[in-house]
């Protein structure tokens, strides 16, 4: 089987005794599994450096964020080559949270994967659709923009490091709230970003497609039926050193 991604974003939870706990623990678990995957955690940016000395060959470390700019005057901010600098692998962008909470725009975000590119960090690109959009059926239309506006951007860079990005499919209306695609719904998506990348270019084709979005022990391996699909962006269930690996081990 080709390697898999899982992903846990612990977004802005925990603090440092627990997530120093929860870090030993997932490795531990790693290491007596034998997974084979990778494995890549994305804790809450105060605590990077901590996690960063506890992690091993077994685990990847992620950023939950960056700055779209440059190091400079910009207060409350964490660089790109800040994250190189920590020995950060990759790092999230364009998480429905920061879309629809924060507010960021097509354009920061593609500043964001600018930067990333710059110092060879790696990304996961996070794009989805709400519930109004969905029942819209505007979720092929939504996807298409989102995907074209990332390869505008940044077409120089992605065609010279195509494996350095990944697509995370989150649908908004399925994050924290217990609801999932169904199989047929799933399958049809990812053949359409699988078809929307190939139709840009054939390099295309390199880059990961993960799912996101109440993924949990008991769906994980259904999920993973699907065709294209390469890997899963795990949210609540990361919290839980037991559950993130019951995940792992399923795949």
């Amino acid at each position: 089987m080709p390697k898999k991604i899982i992903a846990g974003n612990w977004k802005q939870n925990g603090n440092l005794k627990s997530s120093v706990t929860l870090t030993k623990g997932t490795i531990s678990a790693l290491a007596r599994m034998k997974c084979k995957h990778e494995v890549i955690i994305f804790p809450p940016s105060v605590y990077l450096i901590p996690i960063q000395k506890l992690v091993s060959k077994k685990i990847k470390l992620g950023s939950q964020n960056v700055s779209a700019y440059d190091d400079g005057a910009f207060t409350g901010e964490i660089s790109a080559s800040m994250l190189k600098d920590l020995k950060v692998n990759y790092c999230l962008v364009g998480h429905s949270e920061r879309r629809h909470i924060i507010n960021e725009t097509e354009r920061a975000l593609s500043g964001k994967v600018t930067r990333l590119f710059e110092n060879n960090i790696r990304i996961i690109y996070c794009i989805g659709e709400t519930l109004e959009e969905y029942k819209g059926r505007k979720t092929k239309t939504i996807l298409r923009n989102q995907i074209n506006s990332l390869i505008k951007q940044n077409k120089g860079n992605l065609k010279k490091h195509p494996k350095n990005l990944t697509l995370a499919y989150e649908p908004v209306w399925a994050i924290g709230t217990g609801l999932v695609p169904s199989m047929s719904e799933l399958s049809d998506i990812f053949s359409f970003i699988r078809s929307t990348l190939n139709k840009v270019d054939s390099c295309y084709s390199s880059i990961k497609i993960l799912y996101g979005g109440s993924v949990t022990p008991d769906n994980a391996a259904e999920l993973m039926k699907t065709n294209h699909m390469d890997g899963l962006l795990v949210g609540g269930a990361s919290l839980i050193s037991k559950k993130f690996i019951d995940i792992c081990s399923t795949i």
